[in-house]
C-alpha cells in the first residue's frame, strides 16, 4: 500500500513538471523592440455622430486607428507578426510623463496583412494584463477580416458594421 501511495505521489509530481514546464512554453515573451522602432504620439479622435465619444488615436502608415476590442483568450505569440514601436508616455497618455519609457508596445497582427488592427500591450504589467485591439478608422463599414480572437467591446462608433 505505501509503495502505490509512493507512486501515485511520483506520477502526480511528474504531471505537474510537465505541465509547468508546457506553461512555460506557451508563454513566450512577445518579438522586442525593432532599432527602427516607431515613437507613436496619441491623439484624439471625437465620434461626432455618437454622444461626441473620445478615442485615442495612434497614426500608423497614414491611417487613423482608435479602439476597438480587446482578446477573447489568452494572446499567443503566432498571432503577432511584429513589434513596429512604442506609445510615448506623455501627459497625454499617463499622469506620471516618462519619455523614456518604451514598454507600452504596439504589435502587427499575423493573420491580418493589410494592418487593419494594431495591438497595444503594457510588458511592466505583469497580472491580468490584456491587449488591446485598435482598427484602422478607415474600415468603419466595410467587410474586413476580424481574427476570431479579438472581442469587439461594442463602441457605438464600429455598431453599425
Amino acid at each position: 500500500m505505501r509503495e502505490y501511495r509512493r507512486r501515485i505521489v511520483a506520477d502526480i509530481c511528474v504531471i505537474m513538471c510537465c505541465l509547468f514546464v508546457l506553461n512555460s512554453c506557451a508563454n513566450k515573451p512577445l518579438p522586442d523592440l525593432a532599432g527602427d522602432a516607431i515613437a507613436f504620439e496619441t491623439g484624439t479622435f471625437i465620434d461626432n455622430e455618437h454622444d461626441d465619444a473620445a478615442f485615442s488615436t495612434i497614426e500608423y502608415n497614414g491611417r487613423t486607428y482608435i479602439a476597438y476590442g480587446t482578446i477573447n483568450n489568452k494572446y499567443k505569440q503566432r498571432y503577432i507578426e511584429s513589434c513596429i514601436g512604442y506609445i510615448v508616455q506623455d501627459e497625454k497618455v499617463t499622469s506620471v510623463a516618462d519619455p523614456s519609457n518604451t514598454n507600452w508596445r504596439i504589435y502587427t497582427l499575423s493573420e491580418d496583412p493589410e494592418h487593419n488592427f494594431l495591438m497595444d500591450f503594457d510588458d511592466t504589467v505583469k497580472l491580468m494584463n490584456q491587449p488591446n485591439f485598435f482598427r484602422a478608422v478607415d474600415t468603419k463599414g466595410k467587410d474586413i477580416r476580424i481574427p476570431d480572437y479579438i472581442d469587439s467591446l461594442s463602441y457605438e462608433f464600429w455598431e453599425d458594421e
